[in-house]
């Protein structure tokens, strides 16, 4: 018991690093005293569950109106009933061509894909969030995590869907409107 104890304390410092990271654009919020986030719902990617939990991705531009910096990003809000709560995030722009590339290459030329007793997992993670496209026989699932940070440390929120994986290129317009 005492190996195993000393050896979780030694790993738990590995799983930390690297999963409580902020966005480019969430920092951007942080500094700014004056900040403007202009919102298009006119480019919009939702995907609902059959208990009325949803995700939304829409491309913004965030002004801090004291240097007039401005930076483009991908906002997502999530709805989840267990817990309930409402919650956002940010990919900052230098993720977007990541997502994009990741979207266009690995998730869209396998939307049919079919298996007979094998699956397979598509896995995108940004510094807010985690996009996973999941094909397991003829059932496919999207599942977005979303990496809260609460006072007492990091808090993953889960949506997934299985009616909705159809969806997935409006995602792909949604960033492309971004660049």
């Amino acid at each position: 018991m005492k190996n195993y104890f000393i050896m979780l304390l030694f790993l738990s410092p590995l799983f930390v690093t690297g999963q409580n990271k902020e966005s480019e654009t969430r920092k951007f919020i942080g500094e700014g005293k004056f900040t403007q986030i202009n919102k298009d719902w006119n480019i919009i990617a939702e995907f609902s569950s059959g208990i009325g939990e949803y995700v939304n991705f829409f491309p913004i531009n965030v002004i801090n109106l004291k240097t007039n910096e401005a930076q483009k990003a991908l906002e997502l809000n999530m709805y989840i009933k267990k817990p309930e709560v409402y919650k956002t995030a940010w990919v900052g722009l230098d993720e977007i061509d990541e997502f994009i590339f990741f979207i266009e290459k690995h998730v869209i030329p396998n939307l049919n894909l079919k298996f007979k007793k094998k699956s397979t997992e598509y896995i995108f993670k940004a510094k807010e969030m985690t996009f996973s496209y999941l094909v397991d026989e003829k059932q496919k699932r999207i599942s977005i995590s979303l990496n809260n940070y609460e006072k007492d440390g990091l808090v993953n929120y889960y949506f997934w869907t299985e009616t909705q994986v159809n969806k997935i290129p409006e995602l792909l317009k949604v960033l492309k409107a971004i660049k």
